[in-house]
Formats: C-alpha cells, structure tokens, sequence
C-alpha cells in the first residue's frame, strides 16, 4: 500500500541541512521527524551512535589488532575521549559495554540524581537529538543543580557506580564549573556542569520536561525553546556549524508547537535577536514566529488605540474608518470590514492585521518592528488602567 504523503513547498528562504540535501528530501525528512515521539528519536540517535561506535571498533580492530585487550580498550579510549582521556583511565568491560550510546548513559545518571535528590537537566547533543534531528554524540551535557559542598559526595557515589570522577576538589572549590566523569566499562563521558545562579538558570530547571525513554526509563530534558537559545550562544562564541544545524533541527522538528516568543524574549537579553531572526528563516518557520508576536502584541495594540482615543489624537479620514497615528505607526480601524491594521508610518507597509476578534489575519514584521513595539508596550503599561477601562467601550476590539 502506497504512504500518502502531502505536497511539499518550502518557505522563501529556506535552507537544508546540508549542502547535498534537495529541499524536497529536507522537508520530508523533517515532515517524518515531526510524526515521532521525543522517545523515538532519541532511539534513533542512539542507534546511529551503536552503529559508529561499532564501525569503529572494527576498524580498530584490523589495524592494532598486535595489541593486548588492556592496551588496545586504552588505545580506543584515546580517539574516543581525545584530550578528555585521563592519564591513568584504562576502559573496563568489553566490546558489547563499549558501544553504549549517550542516551543509555543518561538514564543510568538520572537514577543516581534521583536518588540524590539532585535535579538536573540534559542539554546539549542529546537534547539536539531528541527534539530535531538524528545525528551522532560523543558525550553528555548535563546541568546539575547542586551546592559547591555536596560535590564530593556526588563523586563518591558515581565512583562507586563505576564512573571515573577527576577533579573534584577543583570543581567544589570553584575553580572550574563542569565535573566530567566518565563510564569506565561503556568509554563514555559525561559533562555535569554546575548550574549558575542567575534567573535564566532557575526557569530553565522550571521548564525542563521528562520524557520516558524505551524501557520505562524517565529523562530530564531542557525545553526546545531552551536548547534553541543556548545553541545560538554557543554557536555565537565558537562559530560552530554544528550548533546552527542543531538550531535549525530542532526548529524545523518542532515547527509550530515551539513558543517563539519566549525564544525571542531571551535573543534579546543575549543579543542574539538577529541570529534567531535569521534561523527562523532558514528553517521555515518564520510565518509561525510573526503570527505568534502579532497575537503577543494584539492587546498592546488595542491599549495603543483605547490611549489615543482618550488622547484626542483619533481622526476620521471616513466615517467607517478610525485612524490613530504615532510618530512611527498607525493604526486604523475599519469598523466596516471589522479589522484593525498596523502600518509602518515610513513606507506605508502593514505589518500586522487583525479582525473583530483578534485573530490575526497577517503578520510581517520586521526585527526593527519587534523592538519598537517592545518599547511601545513599556509605555502603555504605565496607562494600562485608563487602557483598560476605554478597551471595554471600544467596538470590537476588546479582550
């Protein structure tokens, strides 16, 4: 029987994952993505990591094959681990511990953070994973909520659950900020990053989200919309390619259901406003980014309009038509056709339209409008009450 699949056509703007990757393949690739489970694709990740581990080892296999099993695990650990080996790790187990993947080490971690009573967050690749598309990992990006002086028991109890722990009075004194243990029998390494202080920080533990993994396993995840930011700003500190594949992944894999203002809120706050402008684009996603500011922005609208009213700065070029005009907008009100629309007062273009209910009937702006209209709604709320009385007297255009 024939898969019915839908037409594809791609946004002005788009962009494939690769430069080899037809626009008809990328949208279809991301079209199935989008119809697994957060599950099924991490399983799909992991199995991509099984299947390069595996190559490799074959590959090791043949070409040191002069080697005993002792130097030959330590020899595999050297590529794998590269300047994250330490000194004196020598791998336990065998061949069959040896391709487990980052998101099995994930789960075996969250056991013990449970157990702790230590909440924590996965980030990084895996996360990339989970919520865009499938790729391989060399480690784990945890992000531990614990104090400085619970370090060292941590450390305690992942020795003794097979980890190799160094640098443990280096990370408790503060003198570095990421743990990073690694699983002796499975060869792999995990980043435990201790959790800054700041407001960013504490909502992104708020918003993590557990997902049950195959096998009945739960795993703390950071949010889409929060990989999407940190991704941005590491890829702005190491212009790495890599994290702007992921960006695009998890946007395109997750579509409409992300929130873009939230993302947007935060590009600002880390200067990465036109970053995330241009991933919205590239990733064809940026019809859903403008729909959702306009319907953020429909009340600051219509406080706009209720305070020019009360202002006496509302003329009527027509008796069906209410025009309120600022020093950079205007807004008209059509009481005939029921919609209320915002122009750019430079260039005369609409960047938002909506009808009598609020529902957004176009949305274009531009990253100038966004910030404009930011600062505008920092201005009405100081008037927000006198707004809101004359919002209830105004026709159609209330919430």
């Amino acid at each position: 029987m024939a898969i019915q699949l839908p037409k594809f056509s791609a946004p002005a703007g788009y962009r494939p994952q690769a430069d080899d990757t037809s626009l008809e393949t990328d949208l279809l690739c991301f079209y199935l993505l989008r119809q697994k489970t957060v599950a099924q694709r991490l399983q799909m990740g992991a199995q991509l990591t099984r299947s390069a581990r595996q190559f490799s080892i074959n590959c090791f296999r043949q070409r040191f094959a002069h080697l005993a099993p002792p130097q030959f695990a330590r020899k595999l650990a050297e590529v794998w681990l590269q300047e994250h080996c330490p000194l004196d790790y020598v791998p336990g187990g065998s061949e069959v511990s040896w391709i487990q993947d980052s998101i099995q080490l994930a789960a075996d971690l969250h056991t013990i953070f449970e157990t702790q009573g230590i909440p924590y967050y996965v980030t990084g690749g895996v996360a990339a994973i989970a919520y865009g598309e499938s790729r391989t990992t060399q480690d784990l990006d945890v992000v531990l909520f614990i104090s400085r002086e619970a370090i060292p028991d941590l450390a305690t109890v992942l020795e003794q659950a097979g980890f190799y722990v160094p640098g443990v009075e280096d990370t408790a004194t503060g003198r570095m900020r990421t743990l990073q243990v690694t699983q002796v029998d499975t060869i792999s390494r995990a980043d435990l990053v201790i959790a800054d202080v700041i407001p960013y920080e504490q909502l992104k533990f708020d918003r993590r989200q557990a997902y049950v993994l195959t096998g009945g396993t739960s795993i703390f995840l950071a949010s889409p919309e929060d990989i999407v930011v940190n991704k941005l700003r590491w890829g702005q500190q190491s212009q790495s390619q890599k994290q702007w594949r992921d960006v695009l992944g998890v946007l395109k894999a997750q579509h409409d259901s992300l929130d873009y203002e939230y993302m947007h809120r935060w590009a600002v706050e880390f200067n990465l406003s036109e970053l995330l402008e241009q991933a919205t684009l590239e990733a064809g996603v940026r019809a859903i980014a403008d729909q959702q500011w306009a319907t953020a922005t429909y009340p600051v609208v219509c406080r706009a309009f209720a305070i020019a009213q009360a202002s006496g700065r509302v003329t009527q070029p027509s008796p069906e038509v209410d025009v309120a005009e600022g020093s950079q907008y205007v807004l008209i009100h059509n009481r005939a056709e029921q919609t209320l629309t915002v122009m750019v007062k430079l260039g005369d273009r609409a960047i938002a339209e909506f009808d009598s209910t609020g529902t957004v009937l176009s949305a274009s702006p531009a990253l100038q409008d966004r910030r404009q209209w930011r600062q505008i709604a920092e201005r009405v709320q100081h008037k927000n009450l006198l707004a809101t009385s004359l919002l209830r007297s105004t026709s159609g255009f209330s919430r």
